[in-house]
């Protein structure tokens, strides 16, 4: 690829804006890991280009290096700082200088501790030139790593599915939305990196938590279910897919019978004690969650857990799916007062999406 040479901003731009691209192949896929694109260019033509790998490898700068000879003048267009330590990949720093980059662009800094300049540093010190660009299309692309290295405190996700009059149940009917907002759903999980649920919604729903879309599959999430007195279904589809998928339990009754079952299940118990009200604190939750390492959790219920989130004000996308029938009132919980706290919640920001799915409506509210 070729581009006229009379507008040299613009031309950086353009390649910085295709890293960008390149990034939002795998956002949301990457693991711990920030999905980064890298393009490396010659006379503004692109020579290879790399994103981060399905899982956090291999990452994009060497993927983009790794098969191109040495050469001179190289320019090479990187979304995110590069790395400067030895993780499970090799530092990204050491591939581009070793291939005789000349010119580095980047659009942001990396703010986690063990970068933070050092990749920039390094690359200047064996006399590469830097460059920033700042790209306003994608400005916040990196919001959510960044606020995760701040405070190590996932983004919460939740999810709930409604009839018309708020009841969660419809008589006969294993499930209450239609074929589009189950596969909104399977998506969502495939974006994810943890998804948490309650123990009443495990074993009244005996639900399996993965990602159903074909070519999907692998990216299903972890999965976390609160069970403060380990009431949990010992033959449940979660137990019994717990060797495939990473599967742990936050509890605090000390049943030593009841922990080693679960251990020897391939389920990972987590303790944590009982607050003042009785319950496993929520902020706890989260913060086990955020050393582990998973960047963003998708609550999917029950009504106690979600409210126990929403009144702490825990969330921060809220998906609220919503049938358009109308159901018996006995059929369940009523989910209607949640709905009306979201809306007040939410109202000095916005209602960012609000989807029609034939005889659903899904509404997207964010903090």
């Amino acid at each position: 690829m070729f581009l006229q040479k009379n507008n040299t901003k613009f031309i950086k731009s353009y390649f910085m804006n295709l890293a960008f691209n390149l990034a939002n192949i795998h956002n949301n896929m990457t693991g711990v890991n920030p999905s980064v694109g890298c393009l490396v260019c010659k006379n503004d033509k692109i020579l290879s280009y790399g994103v981060t790998g399905i899982g956090g490898s291999p990452h994009a700068e060497y993927s983009a290096l790794v098969n191109l000879k040495k050469n001179n003048n190289l320019d090479c267009y990187v979304s995110l700082e590069p790395c400067h330590h030895q993780g499970k990949n090799p530092p990204c720093t050491k591939s581009i200088v070793n291939k005789n980059v000349k010119n580095f662009y980047y659009s942001e800094t990396d703010n986690d501790s063990r970068v933070q300049g050092k990749g920039l540093e390094f690359l200047q010190n064996n006399k590469i030139k830097i460059n920033k660009i700042n790209n306003l299309f994608k400005s916040n692309f990196y919001k959510s790593y960044n606020d995760f290295n701040k405070n190590y405190l996932p983004k919460v996700y939740a999810k709930i599915a409604t009839s018309k009059n708020y009841y969660s149940f419809i008589k006969n009917r294993p499930q209450i939305t239609n074929i589009y907002s189950k596969k909104l759903t399977h998506i969502l999980r495939s974006e994810i990196n943890a998804i948490l649920i309650g123990v009443n919604t495990h074993n009244k729903d005996n639900p399996l938590l993965n990602c159903r879309i074909n070519g999907l599959a692998h990216l299903s999430p972890v999965r976390f279910i609160i069970d403060p007195n380990l009431r949990i279904n010992k033959n449940s589809q979660l137990i019994m897919t717990a060797k495939k998928i990473k599967t742990y339990i936050f509890y605090s009754d000390k049943n030593n019978n009841k922990i080693n079952y679960l251990k020897n299940k391939n389920i990972y118990p987590i303790y944590l004690p009982l607050n003042k009200n009785k319950h496993i604190d929520c902020k706890e939750i989260l913060v086990i969650i955020g050393l582990l390492g998973y960047k963003n959790v998708l609550i999917e219920g029950g009504y106690n857990t979600i409210k126990n989130f929403i009144d702490l004000n825990l969330i921060d996308i809220f998906y609220f799916f919503k049938n358009d029938e109308i159901v018996n009132k006995k059929s369940s919980h009523s989910f209607k007062n949640i709905y009306m706290t979201l809306k007040k919640r939410f109202k000095n920001n916005k209602i960012i999406q609000q989807v029609y799915l034939k005889n659903n409506t899904l509404t997207v509210f964010q903090k």
